[in-house]
């Protein structure tokens, strides 16, 4: 697993241009807030440790459920993707109490998710976006 030396989602939330991602993410429900929080946490950690990746979704619960306990998410069947490919990937997050910030975080990456097993899993095969 790779321990996230820097956490990343509060600064790419502070941006400017992430206000809007903000203020929808303020109105979620305590447990979803968390997931999305944790969400944007491991789409900049993967993009961190190997910028070949360019994540731009992911599913923290596409090959099982989430476990959350208190403050803390544990993914061990998520999905990520990147450039039009899903990956496996597993996580731990753990956030502030006021839902704010990732204090800590970790995660590994996986193999890639065949295309045949896309749909099983409610992973989308083609959002429009041009990211190849």
């Amino acid at each position: 697993m790779v321990h996230a030396k820097q956490l990343l989602s509060a600064k790419i939330l502070a941006d400017p241009r992430s206000k809007g991602a903000l203020a929808a993410l303020r109105q979620l429900a305590r447990d979803d807030r968390i997931i999305q929080l944790c969400n944007f946490e491991v789409m900049e950690q993967v993009h961190r440790w190997n910028s070949d990746y360019q994540p731009d979704s992911v599913s923290a619960y596409a090959k099982a459920d989430t476990k959350l306990s208190g403050l803390t998410l544990q993914a061990d069947g998520g999905a990520l993707r990147s450039k039009r490919h899903w990956y496996d990937v597993k996580f731990r997050c753990e956030v502030t109490p006021d839902l704010e910030q990732v204090v800590a975080f970790g995660f590994s990456l996986g193999a890639e998710i065949p295309e045949s097993e896309w749909e099983e899993h409610s992973l989308p095969v083609f959002d429009g976006r041009s990211d190849c």
